[in-house]
């Protein structure tokens, strides 16, 4: 079999794809510049000799490990039978911001929050910035990941700033009906691409000899890569006990074999990795799974979901899931360095302002349907998505 080595055309349609939106909507770079043109997100401030303070919020809570049920509706038991694609889109809105109040004097304010970017399952259709006190603008990190970002000259006793943006999105739950032979054993990938998904990232370690051991182990007398990434995924979920708590790192989940989802979708992202398999992790409320990317026989490259942990699909996505940022190496240009998962930040001099970053999911009526259905979500003071339970069916809902 002759296997046609992909064009960059092909390529860049398929990995890179989800950065190409509207004029209205998230584009792969935005920035409402305005006064921050000065320096504000060019790195650290300087007040003389005095650099800023800056501070990370603890990073949200991402444990999703108890078994979802579905109820065959808002979450499939099982794929479609009829139909393949990005299916049963469902329309959302999303405020996400920070509120900060003043202890004392402090100048050179910047604040940063996850802001969603495209994907081809998760369209955002429109967004409104508001700031009181600030200027709010959005920026994207990567293709992958986005900011809300809220900048202020200063800050008083008592004042206090709100920034927000309010997104209008669509999400779908996806089948594509992928397939073993669909893909070629033979993959090939641009160098550039092979650094963003095939090395090490922050706690995901693939040079150890362990990690790569264990790839053979598991899957060293597999040929074609679909077999081989089913083999981990399914090593995973066998082998991996769960149990929830901070992330460790992968070198730590294969020692000890525990995790919860952050760990046992990184463990595969690894040994998918070692075999050169290009993977990432996907983050949503609470939760995270993995994805694999394989090129099919007409070059074009398709990003394969893994679920391993509570739910059990694999090559599927049978829940409508808003995507906070895909990738595990998102470069801070504040901080200098590349981070796992963006967590909520700020910056200032001076007295430190209590900083309070929230979010508001709420599922939306369709276009002429009765009723919103389950799935709202608020985020709380420590950064996790709690559901609302305001609906029914919210009894379904991963927590």
């Amino acid at each position: 079999m002759q296997i046609r080595k992909p064009s960059r055309r092909h390529f860049l349609k398929a990995a890179l794809g989800a950065a190409s939106v509207g004029a209205t909507s998230l584009g792969a770079v935005w920035l409402d510049r305005g006064w921050l043109d000065g320096g504000w997100l060019s790195g650290t401030w300087r007040n003389g000799d005095t650099p800023c303070q800056d501070r990370f919020a603890p990073l949200p809570p991402v444990r999703s490990i108890v078994p979802v049920v579905g109820d065959g509706k808002y979450i499939w038991n099982d794929p479609p039978t009829d139909q393949t694609g990005y299916l049963e889109p469902r329309p959302y809105q999303l405020k996400v911001g920070m509120r900060l109040e003043g202890t004392g004097p402090a100048t050179q304010i910047m604040a940063t929050t996850a802001a969603p970017v495209e994907h081809p399952e998760q369209a955002i259709t429109g967004y409104d910035l508001d700031g009181a006190g600030c200027r709010v603008a959005l920026r994207a990190l990567s293709r992958e990941a986005g900011q809300v970002v809220l900048s202020a000259p200063g800050i008083v006793e008592g004042q206090v700033i709100v920034g927000a943006a309010l997104f209008r999105l669509t999400l779908h739950k996806s089948y594509q009906g992928y397939e073993r032979d669909r893909f070629p054993a033979e993959q090939e990938f641009p160098k550039d691409f092979r650094k963003l998904y095939m090395y090490d990232s922050p706690g995901i370690q693939t040079r150890g000899r362990d990690v790569r051991e264990l790839a053979v182990k598991i899957a060293g007398q597999i040929d074609h890569p679909w077999d081989k990434a089913r083999a981990y995924y399914g090593w995973v979920w066998e082998n991996i006990r769960a149990r929830t708590g901070p992330y460790t790192s992968v070198v730590e989940a294969l020692r000890d074999r525990v995790g919860d989802c952050e760990e046992r979708a990184a463990v595969f992202v690894a040994l998918c990795r070692v075999s050169g398999i290009p993977a990432r992790l996907v983050w949503v409320p609470n939760h995270n799974w993995a994805e694999f990317f394989l090129l099919d026989e007409q070059g074009e490259g398709h990003w394969i979901p893994a679920h391993t942990s509570a739910y059990n699909w694999f090559g599927w996505t049978g829940a409508h899931e808003l995507v906070l940022q895909k990738g595990d190496s998102i470069y801070v240009p504040e901080k200098r360095k590349e981070y796992r998962l963006l967590a909520d930040w700020m910056q200032w001099q001076g007295a430190r302002p209590k900083a309070h970053y929230f979010a508001e999911l709420t599922p939306l009526p369709p276009e002429g349907g009765a009723e919103a259905g389950p799935g709202a979500r608020s985020k709380d003071e420590k950064g996790e998505w709690l559901v609302v339970k305001n609906h029914p069916l919210d009894k379904y809902t991963r927590v």
